[in-house]
């Protein structure tokens, strides 16, 4: 016992106490492990969301980037064009 041997004289409705105490201690021991239990699984959550948006942002920029492409070759051909007007012309 806290304090002191314990002894037959003991208060019992302090070993009462002492029970309910006990039985506190240990639900607030599994609360707070399946709370840990429950932030590893949003931490897991979190990180495969965060992976995900990365993913459909790239996703999203994959058409941009192929019409820039065909701009650029656009662009080039039309300049090859006008060096071959300009070549003519000569």
């Amino acid at each position: 016992m806290v304090g002191g041997a314990s002894s037959s004289r003991e208060d019992p409705g302090r070993s009462v106490l002492e029970g309910q105490l006990a039985s506190a201690v240990a639900r607030v021991e599994d609360a707070l492990a399946q709370l840990q239990e429950r932030e590893q699984e949003l931490r897991t959550a979190l990180a495969r969301t965060t992976a995900l948006e990365a993913e459909m942002a790239e996703l999203r920029l994959r058409p941009e980037a192929a019409e820039v492409t065909r701009w650029r070759k656009a662009a080039k051909e039309a300049s090859r064009w006008r060096q071959e007007a300009e070549a003519a012309a000569r």
